[in-house]
């Protein structure tokens, strides 16, 4: 099996329909801790929320709470406010409109595919998801950082998380019910500019006089 690395962004096949169901020898995961968090890495839903459709999934600490169910599908159902270019290091964050659906993953700019959100009873070796989908159900914020960042690169015979963010380009973060489609249009998308090296560090045109 050949890696999902040599496909062509714009011609990219997320994968054949149903075959990460049945093909576990691929890998799939993402696990990271922002390195220095200035906000929390997660929000959940609270109980807020207007009562109109519910479902209740459970969150962290066994706490089960009722989100709405009934979405807007014309409304965005995942964005993020980092409208700049990001660099080596630097967080921003990803938000949605809950309940969210069970997988999110990621291209780089070369194409390449990561998991980052599904469940953890399907992880294989070391492979573990940054979010479990049942939590990430009610999950309303996330905090990406772009120097810790590791996830399944679904690769055959990679069974440890690996870094995402390496080379200078585009990044599309994508979430639906299944990835495995061939149109990306179908799929929810946000993308973020960055840029693999530190900030560059600003020099005031003032000199100091003595």
């Amino acid at each position: 099996m050949k890696t999902l690395r040599s496909v062509n962004f714009l011609t990219f096949t997320l994968f054949v329909a149903g075959a990460w169901m049945t093909d576990r020898t691929s890998v799939w995961y993402t696990s990271t801790q922002p390195d220095a968090p200035t906000v929390p890495l997660f929000v959940f839903a609270d109980r807020k929320a207007p009562a109109t459709d519910y479902v209740s999934q459970a969150v962290s600490n066994g706490v089960w709470v009722d989100i709405e169910t009934s979405k807007d599908k014309h409304a965005p159902q995942m964005w993020s406010t980092a409208t700049a270019i990001l660099y080596k290091g630097e967080t921003f964050h990803l938000h949605f409109s809950v309940p969210n659906d069970p997988y999110l993953g990621l291209i780089d700019p070369e194409g390449h595919f990561f998991y980052l959100v599904f469940p953890a009873e399907t992880a294989v070796g070391a492979l573990t998801p940054l979010i479990e989908s049942k939590y990430f159900a009610v999950l309303q914020t996330l905090a990406i950082n772009t120097g810790s960042l590791q996830a399944d690169p679904y690769t055959y015979g990679v069974y440890e998380n690996q870094p995402v963010f390496t080379v200078t380009g585009t990044y599309t973060f994508i979430l639906g019910e299944n990835l495995h489609v061939d149109d990306l249009g179908l799929l929810e998308k946000v993308t973020v500019r960055y840029v693999h090296t530190q900030r560059p560090v600003r020099v005031s045109s003032k000199t100091v006089m003595n």
